[in-house]
């Protein structure tokens, strides 16, 4: 059974965040429940793990394990706050897949991606979206930018970064939806993925979005049209006229691994290759319902396997000790 979106009753309004109002460091330590020192230190050196992407070579900048606790903490303190109906990232009941069905049957559609967004936020916009919205004080706000940032922009792959980028941006993305309204288009926002759809989504609309981009100092880059009857995909799902559904691309992936683990005759090996399989096939079923029933045989399989390999292991150890 799908779970039910929240009401906006149970999102509060912004000036009640626990994040709000908040005079000096020593308040900030007691509203968060950390150490002063402890956050002096993690903003000074916060553990990060630099690394590339394993598919798409981009650099992930990953805070350590007592920063990331942090940025969740505030991640979590900011998705209470009542958002607009057109984001569907970090808000709690709303998601990728919400985003999509939004635009079911509304005919035209395009979509816009911001260039590193991410590394485009820097860390003067998320002091001032502490000092100017949450009406912190300037230590305050000083001191959480520093807590959030890495060498001056949000990290890649901090759990804050999602909400904040939002936030420090705000008004680009209402302006965005002003445009939308104007030309009676539905909006959506995904983190840093822009849609519109309906009839009046043309490439002059998209022009004037990507106007507004530019003029917030951002980037647009790799934005595409559809007309009303093309194949549309909006954050890796097949938009349609009636329905959302899984992109070909999504199904090779997952016959893919099923055929990897087919073809293996290696316990061990099959044993690395489940985890894949079995993942890609619970994401989707959140599109398509037969993924489901796909993913719990498969699951099941991998238990099996599992314990088999245990078993297995369990008496060559047996054997082994009795040889001894």
């Amino acid at each position: 059974m799908p779970k039910k979106r929240p009401s906006n009753a149970q999102f509060i309004p912004i000036d009640r965040c626990h994040l709000f109002g908040i005079t000096s460091p020593h308040a900030l330590a007691k509203r968060l429940g950390w150490n002063l020192n402890k956050l002096k230190k993690l903003a000074a050196n916060g553990g990060y793990r630099v690394y590339p992407h394993k598919q798409t070579g981009r650099m992930i900048q990953e805070p350590g394990a007592a920063l990331q606790s942090l940025h969740r903490q505030i991640h979590r303190y900011l998705a209470r706050v009542q958002a607009p109906d057109y984001l569907h990232s970090a808000v709690k009941g709303r998601s990728y897949v919400s985003n999509a069905k939004a635009h079911i049957g509304n005919g035209p559609l395009f979509k816009i991606d911001i260039s590193k967004f991410y590394q485009s936020v820097p860390q003067y916009k998320v002091m001032h979206f502490f000092r100017d919205t949450l009406n912190c004080s300037p230590d305050v706000s000083g001191l959480l930018a520093k807590l959030i940032c890495f060498n001056g922009a949000l990290a890649t792959g901090s759990a804050a970064s999602p909400i904040i980028s939002y936030y420090t941006y705000k008004k680009l993305f209402d302006d965005l939806k002003s445009l939308a309204d104007t030309h009676s288009l539905v909006m959506t926002c995904y983190v840093d993925d822009i849609t519109m759809s309906g009839t009046s989504a043309n490439r002059l609309v998209l022009h004037e979005a990507r106007t507004l981009i530019f003029r917030a100092g951002l980037r647009a880059h790799k934005d595409h049209h559809f007309q009303k009857n093309d194949a549309k995909i909006v954050t890796g799902i097949l938009v349609g006229n009636n329905s959302i559904g899984l992109p070909f691309s999504r199904w090779k992936k997952i016959h893919i691994s099923e055929r990897d683990i087919r073809r293996c005759s290696d316990q061990t090996t099959q044993l690395e290759l489940y985890p894949t399989l079995v993942s890609r096939l619970y994401e989707a079923a959140q599109i398509d319902g037969r993924c489901r029933i796909k993913a719990k045989y498969q699951h099941s399989k991998w238990q099996n396997l599992q314990r088999e390999v245990a078993k297995t292991s369990a008496q060559k150890f047996s054997s082994l000790a009795l040889a001894a």
